[in-house]
């Protein structure tokens, strides 16, 4: 795969990526934001690609980094966005929720933010293959290959996270 061909793929990669990163830091710009610093470190270093591993993998390898970065920041700066008349614009405002009623807006936060939790209690590497496999729909095979572990620990991580994520959430979100 030439160069050329390899930028190409990583522009189709976007979409996997962006919800890869938006289950991660559930901001929809900072997502956005951490995508496209990943990308552009990929484009900038598509020569170091030794193609080793899938170029999904080392996207999703080079964005977790990213997303560390962004949380980092986020941590250090702590300021919250506002719009142009000075109102504080929520993660799930009205601008990232479609054509919803309130209800199933609240409902939908309430989810999000219940999972938010759950995932900073799982460690890292567990609540990342649920996020990946979960969210970002990836199957187990590139899952192992972005986390650079066995399927049988993938599985294992995997049966972890649901567990848990079953025993913290409200059972009615829970589908039976």
């Amino acid at each position: 795969m030439t160069a050329a061909e390899r930028v190409e793929h990583v522009g189709r990669l976007r979409p996997q990526l962006v919800r890869y990163a938006r289950a991660r830091l559930l901001n929809p710009a900072h997502a956005e934001d951490a995508v496209q610093e990943a990308m552009l470190a990929a484009i900038e270093n598509i020569e170091s690609f030794s193609g080793g591993s899938s170029l999904a993998s080392w996207l999703t390898g080079i964005l977790r980094h990213k997303i560390v970065d962004c949380v980092r920041r986020a941590a250090r700066d702590q300021w919250q966005e506002m719009d142009n008349d000075g109102n504080a614009i929520e993660a799930d405002g009205p601008h990232a929720s479609g054509c919803v009623g309130p209800e199933q807006l609240l409902a939908r936060r309430q989810l999000w933010e219940a999972l938010a939790r759950c995932m900073r209690d799982l460690p890292v590497r567990t609540a990342d293959t649920f996020v990946l496999r979960e969210l970002v729909g990836m199957n187990t095979a590139e899952t192992c290959r972005a986390l650079a572990v066995s399927e049988s620990h993938c599985a294992v991580m995997l049966h972890r996270a649901r567990k848990r994520i079953r025993a913290t959430l409200d059972p009615d979100w829970i589908a039976p």
